[in-house]
């Protein structure tokens, strides 16, 4: 099984020494669609609303934002139409300082769209998705720039991509095996969506997907659809880990934490004590801090998970689905300082 061949050094607090840049200075890569999100006031229904906000929505695009928060250079690429809408999309993620030169610009196609209502319970959350024939649906491996990514040292992919469209499902696999070939790492979340496939299509492309993956990151009930069956948290994670040639995986557990599994053996990190604003884009903010404590910093995949945690649970005290998190605060929560007051 390959092995993960970074240092054990201690994380709370410590501010760690970041290995040379890649020679692009980008250092990780995140590959996916990005849509835009139009969401009614919080609590009101989408039925109803007499007006919408327009908010960026992608969970790739989300990680290279984290990332560059933290302070690692990041490129989010994916393909959308050459008009004001796609245009929009890529000014607002450039605006945080993620590199969008790989953006595969088409004169067809559309941007995708998706309309969300905050619920309260014990009304829930409602997503509608409208992205079919998306310009992300076409992309295809060949599009890329593949001098660019191939200079980095992480690509990072999402279960979401190879859900939206066959092309989409070929270009993945084929994405994740020639970045293996290139030298890259890849990180992979699995980010199961019920509303763009079933159980068994998901289980079924994953398992082309996973032997070209270095880091694995999923939920419980991804881990459950991955194996077919629901095991407590540790036993599936080493079910998973031992079935597959992973550097690391990694397993989420809401409110509890985390866990991680790597040749050194599990090791895990508790959950925080929070004020729920919104849960959008936890998950991604906990892979930006997963890669930095683990993939660029050289660090051990303990320091990934408390640096993923610690980006979750900010995150979740912030309105927007971005991981608008201050590097200060992060090694603040890490370092167990009173956050409540800084003066």
């Amino acid at each position: 099984m390959a092995s993960h061949t970074g240092n054990d050094a201690s994380t709370a607090g410590e501010r760690p020494t970041r290995p040379s840049p890649a020679p692009t200075g980008v250092e990780v890569v995140c590959l996916g669609e990005t849509m835009l999100m139009f969401a009614p006031p919080p609590h009101e229904t989408l039925e109803y609303a007499l007006e919408y906000r327009v908010f960026n929505g992608g969970a790739e695009s989300n990680v290279a934002i984290g990332l560059q928060r933290l302070g690692v250079d990041a490129a989010w690429v994916g393909k959308l139409p050459d008009n004001a809408l796609g245009r929009k999309v890529v000014n607002e993620i450039r605006s945080f300082g993620v590199n969008c030169n790989g953006v595969v610009w088409s004169d067809r196609g559309r941007v995708g769209t998706f309309f969300f209502e905050w619920g309260a319970p014990p009304r829930p959350m409602l997503t509608i998705y409208d992205r079919q024939d998306s310009a992300a649906t076409t992309l295809r491996a060949d599009e890329l720039d593949w001098e660019a990514i191939g200079a980095a040292r992480w690509l990072h992919l999402t279960g979401i991509t190879p859900a939206t469209s066959e092309t989409c499902r070929q270009m993945t696999i084929e994405v994740a095996r020639r970045a293996r070939q290139a030298g890259l790492r890849v990180s992979f979340d699995v980010n199961y969506r019920s509303l763009l496939w079933s159980p068994e299509r998901a289980r079924q492309v994953c398992a082309e997907l996973l032997p070209h993956v270095n880091l694995l990151v999923a939920t419980e009930a991804d881990m459950a659809m991955l194996l077919g069956e629901t095991l407590r948290c540790e036993e599936a994670l080493r079910q998973l880990y031992a079935r597959g040639t992973f550097d690391a995986a990694v397993m989420t557990c809401g409110g509890d934490g985390s866990l991680g599994i790597d040749e050194a053996g599990l090791c895990r990190s508790p959950g925080y004590r929070l004020q729920l604003v919104n849960r959008l884009g936890a998950g991604d903010a906990f892979m930006a801090g997963l890669l930095y404590g683990y993939g660029c910093t050289g660090q051990s995949l303990q320091a990934g998970l408390d640096w993923g945690g610690a980006m979750a649970a900010l995150k979740m005290t912030v309105p927007q689905n971005i991981p608008l998190i201050h590097r200060g605060d992060v090694e603040r929560l890490l370092a167990g300082r009173n956050p409540d007051l800084v003066r």
